[in-house]
């Protein structure tokens, strides 16, 4: 049985769909380009979709790379919105 997802891997998927780089992505997580391919070979495993493929003009999203953008945002939203609401209680 694949891993939940947790917020490590949600803030990867997202920075690395938004960027279309796993360098850029390491860049603005603050951590090494290993360790995004390490949580991106989770991330494949969890959906069993590649997610992004390497092509001539960068990593390309697939269609259901596509289809994550959206709802992994709002997670990202809705816990970023939560964690708020719990520190100013």
């Amino acid at each position: 049985m694949a891993e939940p997802l947790d917020t490590h891997l949600l803030r990867v998927l997202y920075l690395v769909l938004q960027e279309r780089s796993v360098s850029r992505a390491a860049d603005r997580l603050g951590i090494t380009q290993p360790a995004v391919s390490s949580a991106l070979k989770r991330l494949r495993e969890i959906t069993g979709d590649e997610l992004l493929v390497r092509t001539r003009s960068g990593m390309t999203p697939t269609e259901r790379a596509e289809s994550l953008l959206g709802p992994t945002r709002a997670a990202l939203d809705a816990m970023r919105m939560s964690q708020a609401s719990a520190s100013s209680n």
